[in-house]
């Protein structure tokens, strides 16, 4: 455990008077920026020091509409300005569904930028990749398909580098018209497997609940799934194997492999916004841009249901970009029920002396003490000799008063625990293993 993140009790062994809540997203208070497409992907790029919006949009071409991903620039992540050129990826035919990925482990400088997307080659309709070496020149690579299945596949086609696994994977469906989660892997951006489905709607789903996709990111020790969930007509007809009206909302999954995804509370992440306003017809989250202190979440909200493709009178745009942020580490968090609440985590073997939290306790306190296996205080460490934290602080070092920090405990086995009073606490960083016992096998 480097990380450990509140989204479930894995790494908890008991609980007093303590709850989970997961986090939401506030709005930036920003004008929407308008634009003719429905996905994006924006990212910070260091080498520029700027941030960078890659966007799908439709243009005609030879009498008929294609899509385009198009680059657009900020300073801010907020005010945004077309690059020269403003088209930089066209496909052969067309690039739907394109996604980009900026690449800090691949060696190789012409292959930093990696991106995917859906066109037709040769009469096919297939998933392609592309690789820049600036996000701008792309050389597209057409003899090594992700997706190859017929029909091709309709979502937007987020790339990343899964290092737990070591190996890329594009978020996509099992066939265009199958909407729920698959995953495509490689082990170079080049050999590609089938796709494995991922995750799909449950009986405690609403009904005809369908996903229409899923934009992955890692996040640390764990990855963060944006579901996108598309709430349909459930007396609607299939007209060629989908619905197509309703509104499509974010709901928070995660994964600690990238392949095996849960679910939090089923509640919407990031929902549709006030009538009238960009988001109201649907909002299709996109991107995650961690920062020093906060997480942005790019969305593109529109103002129409699923169903339609033109704006509504008197916009320029069905869709435009919207900005969220949510507190560093902010997925969930613990707080306690009423008065004072306890948790305790599992036992683990710590490989460091140093323990941060991030946590939330303006007029609260949070207390924290290491135990053994068993339960018992490790004398320095109790409760009582911890020296309180107050405030909000989102990498506080836990200390105790004769001991300093948990140095003298590397190696050992113990318990983390915590008790809150009007606090929130967001997240753990230590570095210690897990530690499951050296029970027999026949034991267990």
């Amino acid at each position: 455990m480097k990380t450990f993140l509140f989204l479930d009790d894995w790494m908890l062994d008991s609980y007093r008077d303590v709850v989970r809540r997961f986090g939401r997203p506030e709005p930036v208070d920003v004008d929407p920026v308008p634009f003719m497409g429905n996905y994006a992907t924006v990212l910070y790029d260091p080498e520029r020091g700027c941030y960078r919006a890659w966007y799908n949009r439709q243009i005609k071409r030879g009498g008929k509409k294609v899509w385009v991903l198009c680059l657009a620039e900020s300073p801010d992540g907020y005010c945004w300005e077309p690059a020269r050129p403003e088209v930089v990826l066209s496909g052969f035919t067309s690039a739907s569904g394109a996604a980009v990925f900026y690449d800090p482990y691949d060696p190789d400088p012409q292959r930093r930028y990696k991106a995917a997307f859906s066109d037709r080659v040769d009469g096919r309709d297939l998933g392609l990749t592309a690789c820049s070496p600036d996000g701008v020149h792309w050389n597209i690579d057409a003899e090594h398909p992700f997706f190859t299945r017929q029909g091709g596949v309709d979502t937007f086609l987020k790339p990343l580098f899964n290092p737990f696994r070591g190996w890329y994977q594009i978020s996509a469906r099992p066939s265009v018209l199958d909407r729920r989660v698959a995953m495509v892997t490689s082990p170079d951006f080049v050999r590609w497997g089938e796709p494995q489905l991922v995750l799909q709607p449950d009986p405690l789903d609403e009904p005809c609940l369908q996903f229409y996709g899923m934009p992955a990111f890692l996040y640390e020790d764990a990855f963060i799934g944006l579901l996108w969930c598309h709430h349909t007509n459930q007396e609607e007809r299939e007209w060629g194997g989908c619905k197509m009206a309703g509104t499509i909302d974010c709901e928070l999954v995660y994964s600690y492999d990238g392949l095996c995804w849960n679910r939090t509370d089923r509640q919407p992440f990031l929902g549709c916004t006030e009538p009238g306003t960009y988001g109201c017809g649907s909002i299709y989250p996109h991107s995650l841009v961690v920062e020093e202190d906060q997480i942005r979440i790019y969305s593109c909200g529109t103002l129409v249901d699923h169903s339609l493709e033109e704006p509504p009178e008197g916009y320029e745009s069905v869709g435009a970009l919207l900005v969220h942020r949510l507190r560093w580490d902010g997925f969930a968090y613990l707080e306690p029920r009423a008065g004072w609440g306890q948790v305790t985590m599992r036992c683990v073997r710590p490989r460091d002396g140093k323990i941060t939290i991030n946590f939330c306790a303006p007029f609260g306190k949070v207390l924290a003490q290491i135990s053994d296996p068993h339960g018992r205080p490790i004398p320095g460490y109790g409760f009582e000799d911890c020296i309180p934290l107050r405030g909000n602080e989102l990498a506080a070092p836990l200390r105790w008063k004769e001991r300093g920090d948990a140095s003298k405990l590397i190696g050992k086995h113990v318990r983390l625990e915590f008790r809150l009073f009007q606090a929130r606490l967001y997240a753990v960083r230590w570095e210690a293993e897990p530690w499951y016992g050296d029970f027999p096998i026949e034991r267990i």
